[in-house]
């Protein structure tokens, strides 16, 4: 990929390096004609996974390519945006069991799974598409009246076919909050059964209709934690196609510190002290004791970030 990068940024998914276009998405006529213009570069999702050759990098296809493998008639396929001239599409192949022949030695594999091995712009970008496919594949009817839905402006939206009710739908990003809280020298971490063994991370959670972002912070390490916190401080963001939330990253003074649960969202929760967080391993690397989560996530860049305080 020829996709321009920032290496001093240190947030994952953040590079954005191709230019969405956004005022080209309702031109029908120019889109095909990008399509099929013999520059277009075409990223193929499947169940979520990412094709990546052995080098582990993203396998792409032109359209010529992509069609003698794929029915594009029958799959969706996005407009991503422009870079060096070159347009970008994201190709949603259908669910199946098995994973479709592409002709090319490679394989489907979730994102996490290659992101700390890819520069920062190939890593948005497989984000951007993966979220892109996954929100098509669950709009493929109205939710108004159930009618089949048909892919439109250049798939940044979609139009039901009921001529009776024509609503169109967006993409939409789930905002969610993440949070550090501290106390002194002391920070708070939880962690869920279901994560790999002995890992914690920061408290998070949805926002609710109705809620600020500050509101959510509160309620949210109230009802996991039990900790009250007052000052609440914005310190980034970081889009989380897993599979369509943004994360907003805040840092949180505690006004207590006995941790009580209110709900089950936590298996175990704990105030560490920067010595202790400092002893801790990494997510991926095995092996026993606590764990920091991993590399490519806004929960690491927070905690990394109170690290480095003195």
């Amino acid at each position: 990929m020829s996709l321009r990068e920032n290496p001093a940024h240190p947030l994952t998914f953040t590079i954005g390096p191709i230019d969405r276009a956004a005022l080209l998405r309702p031109d029908e006529k120019k889109i095909s004609a990008f399509l099929t213009g013999g520059r277009a570069q075409i990223v193929p999702v499947w169940n979520q996974r990412h094709l990546i050759s052995t080098d582990s990098r993203p396998l792409i296809f032109n359209y010529t390519e992509a069609a003698r493998r794929v029915d594009l008639s029958s799959t969706p396929l996005v407009f991503l945006g422009v870079e060096n001239d070159e347009p970008w599409f994201a190709l949603g192949l259908p669910d199946s069991e098995t994973p479709p022949d592409m002709g090319v030695p490679g394989t489907f594999v979730m994102l996490t799974d290659v992101v700390t091995l890819l520069p920062a712009g190939e890593a948005t970008l497989l984000a951007y598409a993966r979220a892109m496919v996954i929100w098509h594949f669950n709009h493929l009817h109205c939710g108004r009246c159930g009618a089949p839905t048909a892919l439109t402006e250049g798939g940044h939206s979609r139009t039901c076919t009921n001529a009776t009710c024509a609503h169109r739908s967006f993409p939409r990003t789930d905002p969610a909050v993440i949070t550090l809280v501290t106390d002194g020298p002391r920070c708070l971490l939880g962690r869920q059964s279901q994560w790999p063994l002995g890992m914690y991370s920061t408290i998070a959670g949805f926002v609710e209709p109705g809620e600020t972002l500050e509101q959510t912070v509160r309620r949210e390490v109230r009802e996991e934690t039990g900790i009250r916190v007052g000052e609440v401080r914005y310190v980034a963001s970081q889009p989380w196609p897993f599979p369509s939330s943004v994360m907003l990253g805040f840092r949180a003074e505690a006004l207590s510190t006995e941790i009580r649960g209110d709900d089950d969202e936590l298996e175990d929760c704990r105030w560490f002290t920067r010595a202790e967080v400092d002893a801790f391993g990494d997510r991926d690397a095995g092996g026993v004791g606590f764990k920091l989560p991993g590399r490519y996530s806004i929960s690491r860049f927070l905690i990394e970030d109170w690290r480095r305080e003195t």
